[in-house]
């Protein structure tokens, strides 16, 4: 008898443990795997999604208090110990995710271990400034525009990547890129100088070596002409001109270097403007200025070693984005006048 009741009371306490366990496996489903954030329907509709975007190099800590600060998670704790539950905490991908307001942890897991990362398309015009290349940039992903802009200037970083120079704007040659949204600023400016390394290949290496000129002349030149002309064909017209006038010893006068110097620009030069007291004033000083003005196209680089071989001296825009070529001052003076006479004109029938 005394027997059969350490029995029963063994096996009641067995059912206790089990049950005990199960309930306690039960809330760590709820409150771990199958935890959820509490919405409110009206104010939030359930089937919302959030767009988030996991850095590459994000740790499991990192990527939970991501969610959570987003409100795609209820808790980063939960969601740490849900991941390591299920061994999901080395699979998870970085990039960029549509992720559910009101699913689990588990299936947030779920979704990042199993969806493609979606590749963002990145277009940088030619001619872009280093701000006009970051507003580029950061239309389109995360970044940290004050983090990139001194990356393009850290000479360490410069040396890394192997240029000589002190400063990355010219080399970042504009194309379209196609980059991981969780790419960080110095992959994304390691790649763009890639790019140009790639397209600065050995012929134009010769080419530049028989001008007599350094890499950060040509691209200074390139970033000059890119800035003059969007007409593929008149590039070469107009790097002829700045090579004839450097050859002889003549101040180049290119209008972009003193828009360069503006703070209120891009606008109409005035005679004050050229009299500005900077090395970037090519007005007031010989030769090429000391570097890039901004990050010149494919074609503008090869326009620079490759100009024209004409004996062209003057140009002047002829306003429709194109322009008049001469030999002589006096022929440049005729184009001129003709040229404001043709203006007056316009602006006489457009006022009528």
């Amino acid at each position: 008898m005394k027997t059969l009741t350490v029995l029963k009371a063994s096996v009641a306490f067995l059912v206790g443990v089990v049950i005990t366990g199960l309930a306690g496996f039960a809330v760590f489903y709820k409150l771990v795997l199958y935890n959820a954030p509490l919405l409110d329907a009206e104010a939030l509709p359930l089937d919302k999604k959030l767009h988030i975007v996991i850095p590459r190099g994000s740790s499991l800590t990192d990527i939970a208090q991501i969610l959570q600060e987003s409100g795609v998670i209820e808790n980063a704790r939960t969601f740490v110990w849900a991941a390591r539950y299920l061994r999901a905490d080395r699979s998870l991908k970085a990039g960029q995710y549509l992720l559910p307001i009101h699913a689990s942890n588990h299936q947030i897991l779920r979704i990042l271990q199993s969806s493609v990362p979606q590749v963002l398309r990145v277009t940088i015009p030619e001619g872009s400034s280093l701000k006009q290349l970051i507003r580029s940039v950061s239309a389109r992903m995360p970044v940290d525009t004050n983090a990139f802009a001194a990356l393009v200037r850290d000479t360490a970083f410069i040396r890394e990547l192997g240029l000589p120079d002190t400063s990355l704007i010219g080399y970042l040659l504009p194309n379209t890129y196609f980059f991981d949204p969780g790419t960080d600023e110095r992959d994304m400016i390691r790649i763009m100088v890639r790019e140009f390394k790639n397209y600065y290949d050995e012929e134009l290496k010769r080419r530049q070596a028989e001008w007599g000129l350094s890499m950060r002349q040509v691209v200074t030149l390139a970033s000059i002409i890119e800035s003059e002309t969007a007409d593929d064909d008149e590039r070469y017209l107009v790097s002829a001109v700045y090579h004839n006038r450097l050859r002889k010893g003549m101040l180049l006068q290119a209008d972009p270097t003193i828009q360069f110097l503006l703070t209120d620009g891009p606008r109409r030069l005035y005679n004050k403007d050229l009299e500005t007291d900077h090395p970037y004033n090519t007005y007031r000083y010989r030769g090429l200025p000391p570097g890039p003005i901004n990050n010149p196209g494919k074609a503008s680089i090869l326009a620079a070693l490759y100009p024209s071989k004409v004996d062209y001296l003057y140009m002047v825009a002829d306003g429709t984005g194109t322009h008049l070529f001469s030999r002589t001052m006096a022929e440049h003076l005729k184009a001129r006048k003709k040229l404001d006479r043709l203006r007056k004109e316009l602006e006489k029938h457009g006022n009528r």
